[in-house]
C-alpha cells in the first residue's frame, strides 16, 4: 500500500510515458466545473481502432502508516461496497474508505473473490499525516493580498 507521490505532479503531464505507438496521451473533456474527472489525463490503448480502451492516469499515489486486514469479497457483497462498509466500520457512508484504499475508481465495482484491504480502524484516518489529519492553520499555504 505504500507509494511515493512524485514532486509537484502536474495532472496535464503524465506521471510516465510509455513508449509504445497503439497508446496515446490525452485530457479529459472540460465539462466547466462540474466534472470531477477535468483535467485528468487519458491513457488511449489502439486510438485508432474500434476497440479501443480509455482509462484515466492514476494522477495521486499516496503514502499511509494505517494498518489493513484483507477481506476476500463473498458473491452475496459483489458490487456493494457500501454493505462492506456497514459490516466493519458501522456505517455504509464509508464505503469511500475502502474504494480509496483500493484504488476502486467507479465506487462501487468489486468482484467475487476479490480480496480488498480494509482498514481496521476509521478513526486512523485522523492520525497525524494521514489523509483527514488536521492541518495548522500556519501550514496552509493561503496566499496573500
Amino acid at each position: 500500500m505504500r507509494s511515493v507521490k512524485p514532486a509537484n505532479y502536474d495532472t496535464l503531464k503524465p506521471y510516465k510515458v510509455i513508449e509504445y505507438s497503439p497508446i496515446q496521451y490525452t485530457n479529459c473533456r472540460d465539462f466547466k466545473h462540474i466534472s470531477r474527472y477535468r483535467g485528468l489525463r487519458q491513457v488511449i490503448h489502439n486510438a485508432n481502432d474500434a476497440d479501443r480502451f480509455i482509462v484515466l492516469e492514476t494522477p495521486n499515489p499516496f503514502n499511509t502508516n494505517m494498518k489493513f486486514r484483507y477481506y476476500e469479497v463473498p458473491q452475496s457483497e459483489e458490487n456493494r461496497l457500501d454493505l462492506i462498509a456497514k459490516k466493519f466500520y458501522g456505517s455504509a457512508q464509508y464505503s469511500w474508505v475502502i474504494s480509496y484504499f483500493n484504488r476502486i475508481e467507479d465506487g462501487y465495482t468489486v468482484a467475487a473473490g476479490q480480496k480488498i484491504a480494509i482498514l481496521n480502524s476509521i478513526t486512523d484516518l485522523f492520525a497525524n499525516g494521514e489523509i483527514l489529519a488536521p492541518i495548522p492553520a500556519m501550514q496552509l499555504n493561503l496566499g496573500s493580498e
